[in-house]
């Protein structure tokens, strides 16, 4: 159980890592926002017209796109679970040899 937890915690915060580092802001003027890594999830285009003088802004969030997001970051963190407790685990071993020679 502590796993799981430990698992999906991670695998939160690697998401808001991943998804911060690879948001691409052009919003400035004619341009969209794009959330989401390895699929985008959350998108906001802005736009104006300079012959209507009207601005107008569209927004999409694909709930899909979402869960696999978290998916793939839940399961990096549970890889790097797995090869932290290798290593962890590996150490021990070769301290505990060294303590018998």
């Amino acid at each position: 159980m502590k796993n799981g937890i430990k698992i999906l915690l991670g695998g939160v915060l690697l998401f808001g890592i991943i998804t911060l580092a690879t948001t691409s802001l052009d919003y400035d003027a004619d341009g969209a926002d794009r959330y989401g890594f390895p699929l985008n999830f959350y998108t906001k285009v802005t736009g104006y017209n300079e012959i209507t003088m009207e601005g107008g802004t569209s927004i999409e969030f694909d709930t899909l796109n979402f869960i696999c997001d978290l998916a793939v970051a839940s399961l990096l963190s549970w890889l790097m679970l797995l090869a932290y407790k290798k290593l962890r685990r590996r150490k021990t071993l070769k301290s505990e040899n060294q303590v018998r020679s």
